[in-house]
């Protein structure tokens, strides 16, 4: 395949109470441990980015599961999703990577493997929704990226739509199902959905 599935999972989940949202059970799995169980399926092996703190909780969460796992620990925690997509591409040795925020417990394969699919000359594909393009659910070149990721945040940048800027982007609309980019930011949200089938 020479492609790496990316997890993005240092955050600090503040908009998710006192606990740890990677760690957050839906269907009875850690929503980390689904994430990670996707991206498995579409890749060599996943790459999961956290601050240093996490790695234990989050090793334990995905004992058990048949992928080939390392680790990219925040030098510098609490940086953004930026910096901690920077951190995870810097040990990827494919020239591919499938990235996804550890809050999108819902992606599917078959999703990423079509957005893999259209990864022809540019350097990523991102699905575009009404709300935008949606990064942390996304195929990206790693070389052209991690070298677009430290230039902006060298230029004192950390969004995620800032990096695309930099980037030859192939926007995809209306390929993506909508669960499948469902983000799961706040225990609320946790508890509107129905269990993964």
């Amino acid at each position: 395949m020479n492609t790496t599935g990316v997890v993005v999972a240092g955050g600090r989940s503040t908009r998710f109470g006192d606990r740890e949202k990677a760690l957050a059970e839906l269907d009875g799995r850690p929503m980390l441990a689904h994430v990670v169980a996707t991206l498995g399926a579409v890749s060599d092996g996943v790459v999961v980015n956290c601050r240093p703190d996490q790695r234990t909780a989050f090793a334990d969460a995905l004992a058990g599961l048949d992928v080939d796992l390392a680790w990219a620990l925040d030098e510098q925690p609490d940086e953004g999703p930026l910096s901690g997509l920077a951190t995870a591409l810097a040990a990827v040795d494919t020239d591919r990577a499938v990235v996804l925020g550890c809050d999108m417990p819902l992606a599917e394969a078959e999703a990423l493997s079509g957005l893999r699919s259209r990864l022809e000359s540019s350097d990523a594909v991102v699905p575009r929704t009404e709300g935008g393009p949606e990064p942390l659910h996304a195929v990206y070149r790693v070389e052209p990226t991690l070298r677009a990721a430290r230039a902006t945040l060298a230029d004192g940048e950390r969004s995620l739509r800032s990096l695309l800027d930099r980037l030859d982007v192939t926007d995809v609309e209306g390929a993506v199902p909508a669960r499948s980019l469902t983000s799961v930011d706040t225990e609320a949200r946790l508890w509107e959905l129905e269990p993964v089938e």
